[in-house]
């Protein structure tokens, strides 16, 4: 029964942990994912974006913080990310 998805969490197991990329909701396999795993994720669940945008996390100070894609992060229910072309200087 430990496979049910209101088991509690057991160490190094990972769980889907509700994010937003590019204000869009995103479930990614937690508690920490690659930038590259991300934005995977993102992708398969219909954000449009492409695998080479580049990806930032908004911090607890509200700054976007860059995170590449080998770049392990601690994924937090409701985390904020968003993913935009290499080129875009905004």
């Amino acid at each position: 029964m430990s496979d049910r998805a209101d088991a509690p969490d057991v160490p190094g197991r990972e769980r889907p942990v509700p994010i937003t990329l590019n204000k869009k909701p995103v479930k990614v396999d937690g508690p920490t994912a690659t930038g590259l795993q991300i934005k995977q994720a993102a992708i398969e669940q219909g954000v449009s974006i492409q695998i080479d945008f580049k990806l930032s996390v908004i911090g607890d100070d509200g700054k976007e913080v860059p995170v590449r894609d080998d770049q392990h992060v601690q994924l937090h229910h409701g985390s904020e990310f968003f993913a935009v072309a290499g080129d875009d200087n905004s």
